[in-house]
């Protein structure tokens, strides 16, 4: 397969988790930006969201209030990131073990991967759970790089 076409499969993917997210938020104002996290490591996949809604970072499970749908966007997410890690495979290319992405509506998207270890590394390991809340600490302390593209 051409170079392209794997850009564009990956592209997708983060697109669909993107979309996934909005899906689960039909219907609610003032989203001006999506922050979707993935982790891939060892076989394992782990998807959560956090959006800035009305000037504040706000987790998905905060805004979501239908558990069912909750689940149902995680696991769908997980998915898709198992879909990436497979078309990396395909590909012979390095696949992330962290993804950052972020949207900003009406607008750009920017994303940010990780290769190293995390979860299996011998020294400090870091669950995905808690590589996702300190990034959202992060974001609400304006320290991640993504709040240089504008304030929340």
């Amino acid at each position: 397969m051409a170079e392209n076409s794997f850009e564009d499969a990956f592209t997708d993917i983060q697109t669909g988790l993107v979309s996934l997210v909005f899906e689960a938020l039909e219907g609610m104002p003032n989203i001006s930006r999506v922050y979707i996290f993935g982790a891939i490591e060892q076989g394992m996949t782990s998807f959560n969201a956090c959006v800035c809604v009305e000037g504040r970072i706000e987790r998905l499970d905060a805004v979501v209030s239908n558990r069912n749908i909750l689940l149902q966007v995680m696991g769908l997410g997980s998915k898709d990131l198992a879909d990436l890690e497979q078309l990396c495979s395909q590909h012979n290319r390095a696949c992330p073990t962290q993804l950052r992405g972020c949207y900003v509506v009406g607008g750009s998207y920017d994303a940010r991967y990780t290769y190293e270890p995390m979860a299996s590394r011998e020294v400090d390991p870091i669950t995905p759970g808690a590589a996702f809340a300190t990034w959202v600490e992060e974001l609400r302390s304006g320290s991640d790089p993504f709040q240089t593209i504008g304030t929340c």
